[in-house]
Formats: structure tokens, C-alpha cells, sequence
């Protein structure tokens, strides 16, 4: 079915079966759409069709020891039979370095042509490190992100000459929609970022009875990453009607759906729901961006390998307030999204996070009050810091730390 402005949207939908969605849109009006989803209960069902549709014919999978060692692998291993070339399944959360470069040598020792990756965004993280080494034949340095010294320039990524092919397993990373990266250097203590539209997965698979194995705390914190997103997409400085409406839908499911999740791990909906508000949020972000609450998670996040979600969930509420009243009206949206009245978003997000099994404070964490000053000052260096709604200052994040300390 096409549509005006170059729209172009191809939907197969059978009842009571996955739904394959094609989308791609005029570059002057969004920039990054999926490429292809599938979405819905036993989708992973698809994966050998989407193989034939990239015309690969390998498959790798990648994953971490936990996918590995459960029923989410198992079912992956049936779904590929004999595409299946091997697995590698020594993913660990944050993407370390090191990690990328073993996953890449075991694709090459398989000749593989696709990667499958299952699991949160730590595993598709990998899935697109092992595309651009395997792309690069081993270079990472070109290809990085240092808005502090060289801002946005970065080297373009080759060709992968690789599918991707990413099974999100958790609520809430979007990083199988995104042409973003983010991985680990733990001897530097710190994030190495990448943005190239090379790195967005040939594919994503969105099956809700992938991610009913995810526990509690897990969701909640996966499901805090994709709710940060949607509102920074609210508040940002670029944000747009089309990323507003994805923002303010995500929120809306996530606000009812990822307790739920919590609640009653087996609820497909609810799991659905959380699945396609991370897409949501993951291409509304990618075209409004995102600000404080990242920057943020990004620093902390490579100094102590804290999960992003928890940073996200400790620091939203803070930093709604602080930034919400620089939208004027447009609070309102936000406002409504979250089910709040008289201008309580931030309160009513902050009783949703207080239920949530997740830690409250940041010195919970391991974070160090003496260590304030300096994440400041790496977060006024991140890339996503220049899409706040007004001039955010260095003070004003000392300031929102020691709140949330």
C-alpha cells in the first residue's frame, strides 16, 4: 500500500499469527524506521523466512549465558534446524571489548553469514560490534563516538556483508531498531559510542513468548530504559509531531503494561505491549534524541557497569522536573500519557518507579557521593546532552546527582 510523501507500508497479517511489517519512509521526514518486524506470539517462527527474504543461509547465534542455558535458546536452535552454524554464547551485560572481538573470530571460524542475536541490548549490542569488526576486518577506533574532542565525526561503517538479525528478549532496549551502539571498554572505564545507519539489525523479532523468562528485575529495569526514552523524546529540543505521537503511545503502554509484566510474568499482552513500546520509544528517540537521563547513564554506566535502566530509573523523576516546564503547554502531553493531573508527571512517574523492584538511590549502587563532580563533567561531554530542551549546566547536574544520591 503506498501513501503520499513516499510512504510505503507492506502488511502481512494473518489471524491469529505473527504480523511482518516493512516500513520505510521519505528521508527528509524520519530518518531511521525498523527495516522489518515481526511481531507477535511465536513469531521466532519466521526466522527461517526472513532468512530466505535476506538471502543468507548461516546463522550464528549470539546471546548471553543466560538465554543460553535456558528454554529461549532451545527454541531458537528448533525455529534454525539446520541453518544453525553455532552458537556463541558469552555475551556480558554492558558489551565488553574484549567480548566482541571473541564473538567476531567464532562468526568467521563458522562461516556464518547472519548473526541471530537474542537477548537484551548487551547481546544485539554485540550483534552489531561483530557487523562492524567483521565490516572493518577488526578496526573499532575510527568508528567511535567523542563529542568531547571531534563531536559527531566519526569514520562511516563499511558494508557489513553480514545479516543481523536481532530476538529482543527482554522490555525495553530498542537497540534492535536503532543505528546506535554502546560498548564497554572496561580497562578505560567507559562507553565507547557508536551512531551508524549500517548498525540498524536487518530484522527484529518481537515474540512475547520470548520474553516471559525475563525476571522481574530485569523487566523492570528494561522497561524503565524504554520509558526514559519516551519521555526524554517528550521534552527534547528536536522533538516533532510523529516522534511525539511514538513517544506518548509508548509511555501509555508502558505505564500500564510493565506492571503487569512485573506482576504476572506469563501476560503475552502486557509482554507485547512492552515489546512495541520499545520500538516506539527507540524510533521516536533516534529522531528527536534523547538528553540528560542517557548522558547520564552513559558515564555511570562505564565506570561501575550499571545497568542503564536503573540509572534511568532513579534519575527520570528528578529530571522531569528540572526540564518538563521548559515545554510549556506541551506538559500536558506528557501529563496525560502517564494518567497525571495538575501537573504531577513527574510524582506520578516517581510512585511507579517506587514499585518497581529496583533500587531507589544512587548510593545504593555503589556510586560514591566524592565522584558527583566528576560524572558531571564527563555528562556535559556526552553527544546527547546538546538535545535538552534548554542549556543545561554543570551545576544543575551536580545538582540533580546529589538529588537522586
Amino acid at each position: 500500500m503506498a501513501a503520499a510523501n513516499g510512504v510505503v507500508l507492506d502488511v502481512h497479517q494473518v489471524t491469529n499469527a505473527p504480523t511482518i511489517v516493512q516500513l520505510a519512509m521519505y528521508s527528509g521526514l524520519i530518518r531511521d524506521w525498523p527495516k522489518r518486524v515481526c511481531f507477535g506470539p511465536g513469531s521466532i517462527a519466521q526466522l527461517p523466512r526472513l532468512m530466505d527474504e535476506l538471502r543468507v543461509q548461516r546463522a550464528m547465534v549470539a546471546c548471553g549465558k543466560t538465554v543460553a542455558g535456558g528454554e529461549m535458546l532451545a527454541k531458537i536452535r528448533a525455529v534454525l534446524g539446520a541453518r544453525l552454524a553455532g552458537v556463541f554464547d558469552a555475551i556480558a551485560a554492558h558489551t565488553p571489548f574484549e567480548c566482541v572481538q571473541h564473538a567476531t573470530a567464532r562468526f568467521k571460524s563458522l562461516g556464518a553469514d547472519t548473526v541471530v542475536s537474542v537477548g537484551g541490548g548487551s547481546a544485539i549490542d554485540c550483534g552489531k560490534g561483530i557487523a562492524l569488526l567483521f565490516a572493518t576486518r577488526g578496526e573499532f577506533e575510527p568508528y567511535v563516538i567523542d563529542y568531547g574532542s571531534k563531536g559527531m565525526q566519526r569514520a562511516s561503517m563499511p558494508a557489513p556483508g553480514l545479516v543481523h538479525i536481532a530476538v529482543p528478549t527482554t522490555a525495553g532496549s530498542a537497540s534492535d531498531v536503532l543505528p546506535t551502539a554502546a560498548i564497554r571498554d572496561a580497562k578505560a572505564g567507559r562507553k565507547l559510542l557508536f551512531w551508524d545507519e549500517r548498525m540498524v539489525p536487518d530484522a527484529t523479532v518481537l515474540d512475547p513468548e520470548m520474553a516471559v523468562y525475563a525476571s522481574p528485575e530485569l523487566t523492570a529495569a528494561t522497561g524503565m530504559t524504554a520509558m526514559a526514552r519516551a519521555i526524554e523524546c517528550l521534552y527534547s529540543a528536536q522533538r516533532h509531531p510523529i516522534s511525539t505521537a511514538l513517544a506518548l503511545h509508548g509511555a501509555r503502554l508502558l505505564r500500564k503494561a510493565l506492571p503487569r509484566s512485573i506482576a504476572a510474568p506469563a501476560d503475552l499482552e502486557a509482554r507485547a505491549d512492552c515489546q512495541m513500546a520499545a520500538t516506539m520509544s527507540g524510533t521516536a528517540s533516534i529522531n528527536a534524541m534523547v538528553s540528560v537521563v542517557h548522558a547520564i547513564g552513559h558515564v555511570v554506566g562505564g565506570r561501575y557497569g550499571l545497568q542503564h535502566g536503573i540509572s534511568h530509573s532513579i534519575l527520570l523523576a528528578p529530571a522531569m522536573r528540572r526540564l518538563l516546564p521548559a515545554i510549556g503547554e506541551d506538559r500536558i502531553y506528557v501529563q496525560e500519557a502517564l494518567g497525571a493531573r495538575d501537573g504531577r508527571a513527574a510524582d506520578v512517574l516517581q510512585e511507579m518507579v517506587e514499585k518497581l523492584p529496583l533500587p531507589r538511590r544512587l548510593r545504593d549502587v555503589g556510586m560514591a557521593q566524592a565522584d558527583i563532580p566528576g560524572i558531571a563533567t564527563a555528562t556535559m561531554a556526552d553527544y546527547m546532552m546538546a538535545h535538552a530542551p534548554r542549556p543545561v549546566a554543570h551545576a544543575e547536574i551536580e545538582e540533580l546527582l546529589h538529588d537522586a544520591f
